[in-house]
């Protein structure tokens, strides 16, 4: 039966009387949005530093003190240089409340300023570039700076002292206050980096951005990527200035290698993504991180590392380059498997240096930063003397075509042992495994050292055995946030180094196992923030109790902009509750989103959201601040209806829980009001606006799959598929799985997929399945 006086409810719903938990059973206090932590961390809900990561130098808060209130007209006044810094933070702000936030030189309200001559200390010391002075009141904010770059690191502090909702990417319904609190702050060291490895498995243009907005909001400050490994190669190369007399098509390095990736160790035999970027792609990357005070540093691994270079350059094969040349086509066969240290550059001929020289020129022209990273590790075929021969060789060269530093992994610094004074100036050694001694040697040649111990700053390991993706080398049992938080960078390398050796520190991630960008972030957060904080805060502050309670509260924020991060056991993630305004077709019954719940660590089962403690459903256990079931009804024109909670990714081995719809079944006929209450805390407002129309969801196109009507057996080849659903899809061969591939948001895959050397030749049937859904081509195989 239907109601007539405003709203319509939808029959698949009985109206039941509102539930109430009492507060002492129930969830936490969810007051409009901000849930105090779990009892064994009760002071985080009462500092100024909760959710506050890295840690500032200095933290004080007047708790007599009103806070301040950001309200619809708000404005930001960024005179000069601060401008473009306050345009990201009026966009971050614009879309999540829904003002107009606008930016101008002078006024009232958010002031950020950039001032050379700004005469400020940070606890008692001198500003520095990155250094900068934060004061919220009732009556505004002003964040000061002697740079852009500092400016923007207090904006990011800003960012963190608001509620979690304002890192939502729509408008949502909340109380956007800010505690009145006085911050000074710079980081310990300069570099504080994360490696991307996008040559083994791709991640595209938008992934690494996303990748760059998550990270530098934690004050990353250097961008590692990883553009070329063994099975594969993902910048491009071309044949602009080339030496006189280079035989080599430089083309050819995206266009064999760039088709080309990892074909094992995916979740779900998921096949490693191919792809390059175009070099306006990598400049976009480049000057998309540059706006966010990001330095990339590119890497091409020689002289190992390097099949994928082999394979499509012939005249870099040689009877000393490993390994073997095929006697047929002249090149090394392509190799997607996980091995290592089995590939190398022939040091002997010169035609390697000519190769090395032309790459990192282009490089170095691409990217405009102050380092180029030559790798050098892993490149045990060759042997000790052969290796030292070629560094010896190739770091001036590339460092006399370049005009910039060198990095390179722990190995290379082996190369300088028999170096005098000053030989590594400018350059830098990536300490990863191995001798202390090498390290130190180095910087007392004028070396810095960047250190990633592999045990506590590896991101690719798995965080324990259960773990569906990461590697186990390096660290095999607890690998979770807190270890990769209590070690620093002086003492963990072998024997110790002074501080003023160290450049920074920098947590690199492998991609052996990692397919797309979710599965980056579930592997690198929150570890990342512990390597980011050892970078940033100083040694006498770090504490990981205090951390773990810091990032029980920033965890809601990541999840509310869409982060898709590891919920560790080890924290009690905080929850929090926003409003979102709704527009309903007119006497159509339907589902209604009324609000959102951030709520890291928990499941539901439609009515309740509860704290998943447990491993054996499907997904990690995690902890939650939540210590029983949140439900929650709504009350629309006068009617009590009950509230169901949805996700869009329910949470799974490698997925967390996300951002939870609030919603009810009802047909609206005329605007109201609905009053969404938890069953603990205050209730939240919500209009609903009726509009004419009737459904115009579009039908969902029938698959298709299109390949080349003859492949070759053991071979990339081009692959689209369309018109599945968002989510993994298996590619069969005359009805085997060979593999999966996954279908992005539109429901396409348009890569390369694999032809196993095993294919028989002749006809055969290639078909996509997801569930129902299929589709398939024929090919003809050749040998």
């Amino acid at each position: 039966m239907r109601t007539s006086y405003g709203l319509v409810q939808s029959s698949r719903s009985a109206r039941p009387s509102p539930r109430k938990l009492a507060a002492v059973t129930a969830a936490l206090a969810l007051v409009v949005g901000v849930v105090p932590a779990a009892s064994a961390t009760p002071q985080a809900a009462a500092t100024a530093t909760a959710g506050l990561v890295p840690l500032p130098v200095l933290v004080e808060e007047d708790t007599r003190a009103r806070p301040y209130v950001i309200r619809p007209d708000v404005s930001i006044v960024a005179p000069g240089a601060a401008a473009p810094v306050a345009e990201l933070l009026a966009d971050e702000l614009r879309a999540a409340t829904g003002y107009r936030v606008p930016v101008r030189p002078r006024g009232h309200g958010i002031r950020i300023t950039v001032d050379p001559t700004a005469r400020y200390t940070v606890d008692g010391a001198a500003p520095t570039a990155e250094s900068y002075t934060l004061d919220v009141s009732h009556r505004g904010v002003a964040i000061t700076a002697r740079t852009p770059h500092g400016a923007f690191n207090g904006v990011q502090t800003f960012r963190q002292l608001l509620p979690a909702w304002a890192a939502s990417p729509t408008p949502v319904k909340h109380d956007w206050t800010v505690r009145a609190v006085h911050i000074e702050d710079a980081p310990r060291f300069a570099y504080r980096g994360i490696m991307l490895d996008v040559a083994r498995s791709f991640q595209d243009v938008d992934e690494v951005k996303r990748h760059i907005d998550v990270l530098s909001a934690l004050k990353m400050s250097v961008l590692h990527l990883h553009l070329a490994d063994d099975q594969g190669w993902r910048i491009e190369i071309t044949n602009d200035g080339k030496a006189e007399g280079d035989p080599i098509d430089y083309t050819a390095l995206t266009r064999v290698s760039g088709a080309t990736a990892m074909n094992e160790r995916g979740h779900r035999q998921e096949l490693g993504r191919t792809g390059y970027y175009t070099q306006a792609q990598y400049r976009d990357i480049v000057a998309y991180a540059r706006e966010r005070f990001v330095t990339v540093v590119p890497e091409v691994d020689v002289p190992g590392h390097t099949n994928a270079v082999l394979h499509a350059i012939p005249q870099l094969n040689t009877d000393r380059s490993l390994p073997a040349r095929d006697a047929g086509t002249g090149v090394v066969p392509w190799n997607g498997t996980a091995n290592v240290g089995y590939s190398a550059l022939d040091e002997r001929h010169e035609l390697t240096y000519t190769f090395v020289e032309h790459v990192f020129r282009q490089l170095a022209e691409l990217t405009g930063g102050p380092y180029v990273h030559i790798g050098g590790d892993e490149s045990h075929a060759m042997g000790h003397t052969r290796y030292v021969d070629f560094i010896t060789r190739a770091v001036p060269r590339v460092q006399a075509a370049t005009g910039v530093g060198t990095m390179g992994w722990t190995e290379y610094a082996e190369a300088g042992l028999a170096q005098g004074p000053g030989y590594w100036d400018g350059s830098v050694v990536q300490y990863w495994i191995g001798s202390g001694d090498w390290v130190r040697d180095f910087v007392a040649k004028g070396g810095k050292a960047v250190v990633s111990k592999a045990d506590g700053a590896y991101l690719d390991q798995k965080y324990g055995p259960t773990t569906p993706i990461g590697l186990s080398w390096a660290c095999r049992t607890d690998c979770d946030f807190p270890k990769y938080y209590n070690w620093d960078p002086t003492t963990t390398v072998s024997g110790g180094i002074p501080e003023d050796a160290v450049l920074g520190v920098e947590g690199p991630l492998w991609s052996e196992t990692i397919r797309g960008g979710d599965q980056a972030q579930f592997l690198a957060l929150p570890r990342a923030a512990s390597i980011l904080e050892t970078g940033w805060t100083p040694a006498a502050r770090k504490d990981v109790t205090g951390f773990t309670a810091r990032l029980a509260r920033l965890g809601a924020r990541f999840a509310v902009s869409g982060v898709n991060f590891y919920e560790s056991p080890a924290a009690a993630w905080a929850a929090s509750l926003a409003g979102t305004d709704v527009t309903a077709r007119r006497g159509v019954a339907a589902r209604h989103g009324l609000g959102l719940v951030a709520a890291p660590g928990t499941k539901t089962d439609g009515r309740a959201i509860t704290p998943d403690t447990v491993d054996t459903d499907g997904d990690p256990a995690s902890g939650s601040a939540l210590r029983g079931p949140l439900t929650a009804t709504a009350t629309c024109a006068g009617v009590v209806l009950p509230v169901t909670f949805t996700q869009a990714q329910p949470r799974d081995a490698l997925h967390g829980a996300g951002v939870y719809t609030a919603g009810v079944e009802a047909g609206f006929t005329r605007d109201t009001t609905c009053v969404l209450t938890p069953s603990a805390g205050d209730p939240v407002s919500v209009r609903v606006r009726v509009a004419r129309g009737g459904d115009d969801r579009a039908d969902r196109q029938a698959p298709t799959l299109t390949v080349d009507d003859t492949v070759r057996a053991g071979t990339w080849v081009p692959l689209t598929l369309t018109g599945f659903e968002p989510g993994y899809v298996d590619i069969r061969i005359d009805g085997v799985t060979v593999y999966t591939v996954r279908a992005d948001g539109e429901g396409r895959f348009q890569r390369h997929g694999v032809i196993p050397a095993t294919t028989p030749t002749g006809a055969r049937t290639i078909t996509a399945v997801q569930g129902e859904r299929t589709a398939s081509a024929a090919v003809e195989v050749t040998g």
